[in-house]
């Protein structure tokens, strides 16, 4: 304790700070990694909707694009889907054996309809990249979509064609069956990067701690009394640049790796 005591008061002020600094970043991104991890979500549109339930309904709810979402799904596999201020389906997805294509071992055969219309008959693939395959053998491509700022207003495209808004956001046959069928929880919070920036962090209260360590230990093996060798004003200033870079890098990697969908 005495050690650390002495080794505290001989620092500056700008080590003081930057020591601190870290320490708070390691302390408070481990406890925000934590309360993220353990707060499972449905993916959906690069955002997290999490569950809960009203009465018979699953519900998944969130904010994507700054806008309240929220998917209610009922155990008849009927789905409705809420953006902002605009209101999609029901939907009914059924499984239906009969749906599979002549030569597919896939049993997963269904039906989504809207109302009396069925709009979808064919075979959900999970594990392929085309998730719907209709009843004649073809997959159902997904769509492409961009948006952009034209004339002052932000204009929507699937693929290729200009739509409006609302049916911007309305979601894809694909998604309705995955929600329904096989709605697997993921979380935020990508532990790997966590622990890389954690040791990145580290390193770097090494190196406050302990200033020059790095200068002499490149000069052991060629020069004989290394204590008697100062470094010079520019390198010390330099590795007071350096302690601060490698701060503000693990603040970014750190609240990069805390927003990550695993």
């Amino acid at each position: 304790m005495e050690t650390l005591k002495a080794k505290w008061q001989e620092m500056g002020l700008y080590r003081r700070i930057l020591l601190a600094v870290m320490l708070a970043e390691i302390v408070g991104f481990l406890i925000a990694y934590v309360i993220v991890v353990n707060r499972p979500g449905l993916e959906y549109s690069g955002a997290l909707l999490y569950p809960h339930t009203e009465g018979e309904l699953q519900i998944y709810e969130g904010k994507i694009d700054g806008e309240p979402a929220r998917f209610a799904v009922s155990p008849e596999g009927e789905i409705s889907y809420q953006w902002g201020e605009y209101t999609y389906g029901p939907w009914q997805v059924v499984a239906d054996p009969t749906a599979v294509p002549d030569g597919f071992r896939e049993k997963n055969g269904l039906e989504i309809r809207r109302g009396d219309e069925v709009i979808f008959r064919g075979i959900y693939s999970p594990h392929s990249f085309n998730l719907l395959i209709d009843e004649n053998g073809d997959p159902v491509r997904g769509t492409f979509s961009v948006g952009g700022v034209g004339g002052g207003a932000t204009l929507y495209y699937v693929n290729g064609q200009e739509v409006t808004r609302e049916e911007w956001y309305e979601p894809g046959l694909g998604a309705l069956a995955r929600i329904v069928l096989t709605p697997e929880l993921t979380h935020q919070g990508n532990l790997l990067l966590w622990f890389g920036t954690t040791l990145i962090a580290l390193l770097n209260i090494f190196q406050i701690c302990f200033p020059h360590f790095f200068f002499r230990l490149g000069l052991q093996l060629r020069v004989r009394n290394v204590d008697a060798v100062e470094p010079s004003d520019f390198y010390i200033a330099m590795e007071k640049l350096e302690w601060a870079i490698l701060a503000v890098l693990c603040l970014v990697l750190y609240a990069a790796g805390l927003t990550v969908i695993m």
